[in-house]
């Protein structure tokens, strides 16, 4: 009887095998481990992979992999939410431009104009560029009043807009490079900006310096923060689909969870001549009411305020949802790859027809 052949032997069993199948399922969990834990996605990324190539070389890892996808499931539920925080920075950027407003006035007798024009009347310079001194800030001392706002030299400090004149929660103002400002005065013949006229305080013809708007907050404006260029009375309006009118709208409205948002009613932020800094509800007013009420300064306490945010609806935040159950799917089956691939390769089989040792015949 001769000695079975040598079998070959078998190859090396490798700890964590990335095939196709594995490469998609970890982009997977890394697209969706950023959509959930933003900045943090790739550091939970680097985890979950990491329990997995754990799970293969030490059974009792299992449990902490588990522990791992709990405290993410924890981590995303309590992520902080910066709406308020927000609505607070633009309170507090709107008093800054209100106590400008009172030292331009305390030191010119009145306050500054819209805009400063030229020989022809053409407007060359915004009240916030006018404003820069009294923000001890340096960029007033770089910016050209011989030339337009849009000069080649002005032009150029586009990109390096104070930031009192963006609102946080102003997604086209705060977003990256942006050059948008958040705040406008509302400019009319009975109004604290009439244009290149200034204006002191015994020229106001509201009820009250407390009832009288200076500035006022108006998300996605469009304007350059050194353009000339605010909001006349008379296109004033609303947040109304069906209007024309450059709508009084922000962000400060809308409460964002991970799971929900909340709504409550439409309104903004408002300096006032005295130096305060209001919400304006405009909640169930008309374009028509809210520009008599600016023009004559006949606020009600009403009229101010924040919303009861406890009487808001849920709104589901579906790309969030659905973000996390592709994270909680992507890294099960991660992690269900791993347990797998803790079994060895599969047995050889016999060779059909054939034994696994010969015979010989004498």
């Amino acid at each position: 009887m001769s000695d079975p052949e040598p079998q070959p032997a078998p190859p090396p069993h490798q700890p964590f095998q990335f095939g196709l199948r594995t490469l998609l399922l970890l982009f997977v969990v890394l697209g969706s481990s950023l959509a959930v834990f933003g900045g943090w996605g790739f550091v939970v990324f680097i985890a979950a992979f990491g329990f997995a190539i754990c799970i293969r070389t030490a059974s009792w890892l299992w449990l902490l992999a588990l522990l791992a996808v709990t405290t993410g499931c924890v981590l995303c539920l309590q992520r902080p939410v910066a709406g308020s925080s927000h609505r607070e920075d633009c309170h507090y950027r709107l008093f800054q431009i209100a106590g400008a407003l009172a030292a331009y006035h305390g030191a010119n007798g009145c306050y500054p104009p819209a805009y400063i024009a030229d020989a022809s009347g053409k407007p060359m310079h915004s009240w916030r560029t006018l404003l820069l001194r009294f923000f001890e800030d340096p960029l007033y001392k770089e910016y050209d009043f011989s030339e337009s706002w849009d000069g080649p030299k002005n032009k150029r400090l586009l990109a390096k807009r104070p930031k009192v004149y963006s609102c946080p929660d102003d997604p086209t103002a705060s977003a990256a490079g942006a050059v948008e400002t958040s705040y406008l005065a509302v400019v009319g013949p009975n109004c604290a900006f009439s244009g290149a006229k200034s204006k002191r305080v015994s020229d106001l013809t509201t009820v009250s310096l407390s009832n009288t708007i200076m500035v006022i907050e108006v998300s996605n404006s469009g304007i350059p923060w050194s353009e000339p260029r605010d909001l006349p009375l008379e296109a004033t309006g609303v947040l109304d689909p069906r209007s024309p009118d450059l709508a009084l709208k922000s962000s400060h409205t809308r409460h964002k969870e991970f799971f929900f948002t909340y709504e409550y009613g439409s309104g903004v932020h408002v300096a006032m001549a005295d130096g305060r800094v209001e919400f304006l509800r405009t909640e169930g007013l008309s374009s028509e009411e809210l520009r008599q009420k600016i023009e004559t300064g006949s606020f009600n306490e009403s009229d101010f305020g924040y919303y009861d945010y406890d009487s808001a609806k849920p709104i589901p935040n579906w790309p969030n949802i659905a973000a996390l159950a592709v994270w909680l799917l992507s890294v099960g089956a991660l992690l269900t790859l791993a347990v797998r691939s803790r079994k060895g390769p599969p047995a050889q089989k016999a060779n059909d027809g054939y034994c696994a040792a010969t015979t010989e015949i004498v």
